[in-house]
C-alpha cells in the first residue's frame, strides 16, 4: 500500500488519510469480483451464475451498508474502525474457502463493510467541492494499481486473493487517527426525507448506474470479440481509463452542467458497443473515465444543494447506485446475448443519457416549482 499512501500524500487531500486509503481499499475489493469469478469455479467446482452470487451478494451488502448508515450511524472514528473490521473479518473468513454458502454470507458482509465505508467517506464531504474531489479521485487511482494487483496474486487461486484483500484492509485501520468527522454533518432531530428534486436527482444516478454498468461489465467481451484487442490490451486500457479519471475526478474549476458529462458518458456507452476499430475503441473507454469523473462529483453536489440535510442523500445516492450495479449486469447479459451489442449500447447508453437529461432539467428549474438555480454553475440556492 505504499504507491497509494504516497499518492495520497501527491494530492494534498482536505481528508484524513486513513479515509482516502479505506476508499482506495473498497475500489480494490470492488473491482476483485472479476478476478474471482473463475477461480471460484475452480475452487468450488460450480458453474459460473452460481459463482456470480458472491458478486451479487457483496453488492447487495453494498446496498444495506449504505441505506442503514445514513439512517443510524454518524461518523465516529470508532464507526470507522468497526466497518474495517467487518471487511477484515469477512475476508479471512474467505480466504478460508468455506462451504460456499458461508463463502456467500462473508461477500455479504463485506460488501456491508463497504457500504459503511462508502457512506463514512462521502458524508463528511458531500457539498464541499475541494473534499468531494478528494473523495472522487481515490477511485481512479485505486483503479491503475488494483488489476496488475489482483492478477498476480490470482496466480495462485482464490484463497491468496481473499488473503490479499485482508491484508490491505489492514492499512487504512493504521491510519484511524482523525477519521471521525460528527462536526462536518449538522444535528438533527430526525432524518429527512428527500425533497422531490432530491428524489429525481437520486432516481437519476440510480438509472445512470444501472445503464452504465449493464454495457462496462461487458467492456472485455466487447474489445475481444469485436474490436479484436487481446485481454491484456483491454487491461492496459482500463488503467488507462482509470488515469483520465484523475483530472475529472479533481477539476478545480466549475464544472458547468454535470449533466452533460453524464450524457456524454452514455454516449460513450454507445459508441463502445458500435466500436470495431481498437483505436476507436479505446478511445473510447478512456473518454469514459475523463467524462465519469467530472460529472458524478458534480451531480452530487446538485444533490447536496437541494437537500435539508446533505448526509441523510449521501447515503441513499450510494445505495441507489450500488442498487444499479446489482442488476446492470444481469440486464446486460440478457440483452447482449439475446438482442446483440448495438441493443446493448442502445439500452444501457440510453438509460445513462436519460439520466443526464434529467439532471440538465432539475438544474434549469423545469422539475421545479421555483425560479431556475444556478446549482453547481454558481452559488447553491436554499436548501430544500
Amino acid at each position: 500500500m505504499q504507491v497509494p499512501i504516497r499518492l495520497v500524500a501527491l494530492i494534498r487531500p482536505s481528508v484524513a488519510p486513513g479515509v482516502l486509503l479505506a476508499v482506495g481499499f473498497s475500489t480494490v475489493v470492488l473491482g476483485a469480483t472479476p478476478f474471482l469469478l473463475d477461480l471460484v469455479v475452480d475452487a468450488y467446482d460450480i458453474g459460473l451464475v452460481a459463482a456470480s452470487l458472491i458478486g451479487v451478494a457483496q453488492l447487495s451488502g453494498f446496498v444495506a451498508g449504505s441505506w442503514a448508515s445514513g439512517r443510524w450511524l454518524t461518523p465516529r472514528r470508532r464507526v470507522f474502525i468497526a466497518a474495517l473490521g467487518l471487511a477484515l473479518v469477512a475476508n479471512l473468513g474467505s480466504a478460508a474457502l468455506p462451504p460456499f454458502p458461508l463463502l456467500v454470507g462473508l461477500r455479504f458482509v463485506s460488501g456491508v463493510s463497504l457500504g459503511m465505508i462508502t457512506w463514512f467517506a462521502w458524508v463528511q464531504v458531500f457539498g464541499e467541492q475541494k473534499g468531494m474531489g478528494d473523495i472522487a479521485v481515490m477511485g481512479p487511482v485505486a483503479g491503475i494499481i488494483s488489476a496488475p494487483l489482483i492478477a498476480s496474486f490470482a496466480i495462485g487461486g482464490a484463497s491468496d486473493v481473499f488473503m490479499l484483500l485482508a491484508v490491505l484492509a489492514v492499512a487504512p485501520l493504521l491510519f484511524n487517527r482523525g477519521t471521525g468527522a460528527t462536526d462536518r454533518v449538522p444535528p438533527r432531530s430526525n432524518r429527512s426525507k428527500p425533497v422531490p428534486e432530491a428524489l429525481a436527482v437520486l432516481v437519476a444516478l440510480g438509472l445512470f448506474t444501472l445503464g452504465s454498468s449493464s454495457v462496462f461489465q461487458y467492456a472485455v467481451v466487447l474489445g475481444t470479440e469485436q474490436a479484436g484487442l487481446t485481454v491484456s490490451t483491454v487491461a492496459l486500457v482500463f488503467s488507462a481509463n482509470a488515469v483520465a479519471g484523475i483530472p475529472g475526478a479533481k477539476w478545480p474549476w466549475r464544472r458547468g452542467l454535470p449533466g452533460i458529462w453524464i450524457a456524454l458518458t452514455g454516449g460513450c456507452a454507445v459508441a463502445m458497443t458500435l466500436a470495431s476499430d481498437r483505436l476507436l475503441f479505446a478511445a473510447v473507454i478512456v473518454l469514459w473515465g475523463f467524462s465519469f469523473w467530472m460529472g458524478i462529483p458534480g451531480v452530487f453536489s446538485v444533490l447536496a444543494e437541494r437537500s435539508k440535510h446533505p448526509s441523510d442523500r449521501a447515503g441513499d445516492a450510494q445505495a441507489l447506485m450500488a442498487g444499479g450495479r446489482i442488476f446492470g449486469p444481469l440486464l446486460g447479459a440478457l440483452v447482449l446475448e439475446g438482442i446483440g451489442a448495438t441493443a446493448l449500447g442502445a439500452f444501457g447508453g440510453g438509460l445513462m443519457i436519460s439520466a443526464g437529461v434529467v439532471i440538465i432539467a432539475i438544474q434549469f428549474g423545469l422539475l421545479s416549482t421555483r425560479s431556475p438555480v444556478r446549482s453547481s454553475l454558481g452559488r447553491p440556492p436554499a436548501s430544500g
